[in-house]
């Protein structure tokens, strides 16, 4: 075992294996992932009770099992949906969506056997069916939106709080409501898949004490208030709204330099001589150095706002409503449930909790849409800003189709 990554990063995300008995099942005995790479065929053995011993692989039969599904992922190029695909298949199978949707032959040819004794040859045969689109299991791979329609799912897939799913959108959460609160709650509701975002997390992750946390938020956002302590939540406010907008621009500037937002931006430092403040500035000093195009921070972040603002109104196109609020960006119910202790539901900003509170969600959207300078009761991008944007061409053809609000 070795650890890998990108070139020139002092950290190594990637585990790099060895695992001989791969050749057994005609794999190649090297494999190399991250994070969902590993955890995501794990998580399609769950539905069964995880990984046991299997095939005389012995005590070497989870490391096995979870290489013979990465290798199998990467090779076929199968989509998880962050994870997603596992906890579905635990879903489906439980419920008995699968025996409802499967033509009778196709669900008694699948080697439920193999799931339930723990045997991860399942994920060999599991992921030929994906990702050659066998039969009707293959429509697994659309994603939850697209499953749902389709195999007729209701509100109690949505709501269900272990499946995780985010918005109607399909995607689940990814450094949400346990992360920053209402922060990573609100930059969740922003993708059209893959939520996708550490300009908050490494932040919030950065294991400083929090009251230095605070102090950088406040630096960077305008108050400390920007930042909760964890699970100890408190209502909305303008600075939180401020931060969620820089989670999203650096989230979207990022992808657009091709910079791993993993450890960027760097907002914090482990340094004691700098009283631990980092460079957010430092995008833009390598973007000039680079391109030879000289940009301050603060120019590059509104080229970064063009970007979000233009996704944006793409998708105001593609789904054919201005309504972004309710049609794309409502969360699901679990979401804003409250947890329960010993029968008695426990209040949101509660100490120890880290539920959210719908009306204070809703709240949190308009604010982060005026952060934008969209339309605050329907979340769409206004004739106005996109203009001022640049984006006049954009605006006229919303326009037109009747998608600019009202």
């Amino acid at each position: 075992v070795r650890m890998g990554g990108c070139a020139h990063c002092p950290i190594r995300c990637h585990s790099q294996l060895k695992v001989p008995q791969l050749e057994k099942y005609g794999m190649d005995p090297y494999v190399s992932n991250t994070c969902v790479g590993w955890s995501g065929p794990r998580g399609v053995m769950a539905a069964g009770g995880g990984i046991k011993e299997f095939d005389g692989n012995g005590a070497d039969s989870s490391v096995v099992g979870n290489a013979i599904g990465t290798t199998m992922v990467d090779d076929l190029g199968v989509w998880c949906n962050y994870g997603q695909i596992g906890r579905d298949v635990k879903w489906f199978f439980e419920k008995g969506v699968f025996k409802r949707v499967l033509p009778a032959e196709e669900y008694a040819s699948i080697p439920w056997d193999l799931l339930l004794k723990g045997d991860a040859r399942f994920l060999i045969d599991f992921y030929d069916r994906v990702a050659h689109k066998k039969g009707e299991l293959w429509h697994i791979a659309d994603g939850s939106a697209w499953i749902a329609r389709r195999w007729g799912l209701g509100d109690d897939y949505w709501d269900d709080k272990n499946n995780k799913l985010w918005t109607r959108g399909g995607y689940p959460v990814h450094h949400s409501n346990e992360a920053g609160a209402q922060v990573g709650a609100l930059v969740s509701c922003f993708s059209n898949r893959d939520a996708q975002n550490h300009s908050h997390m490494n932040f919030i992750g950065s294991k400083l004490p929090i009251n230095i946390q605070k102090e950088i938020a406040g630096e960077i956002f305008g108050s400390p208030d920007a930042l909760d302590a964890p699970m100890d939540y408190k209502p909305m406010n303008e600075y939180k709204a401020r931060f969620v907008k820089y989670a999203l621009v650096r989230g979207r500037l990022h992808d657009s330099l091709t910079l791993c937002n993993w450890m960027w931006p760097m907002a914090v430092s482990p340094l004691k001589e700098r009283k631990y403040r980092g460079d957010t500035s430092l995008e833009a000093q390598f973007f000039s150095a680079v391109t030879g195009i000289v940009k301050t921070e603060a120019e590059l972040d509104k080229d970064a706002e063009r970007v979000v603002t233009l996704l944006r109104a793409l998708t105001v196109r593609s789904m054919g409503t201005a309504d972004m609020r309710n049609a794309h960006d409502a969360m699901n119910k679990w979401i804003y449930t409250p947890d329960k202790k010993e029968g008695k539901e426990i209040p949101q900003f509660t100490k120890g909790t880290i539920q959210m509170e719908k009306s204070d969600l809703d709240l949190g959207l308009g604010m982060v849409y005026k952060q934008f300078g969209w339309d605050e009761k329907t979340g769409a991008p206004t004739k106005a800003t996109l203009e001022a944007l640049g984006l006049k061409d954009v605006a006229e053809e919303l326009g037109a189709k009747g998608l600019l609000p009202a």
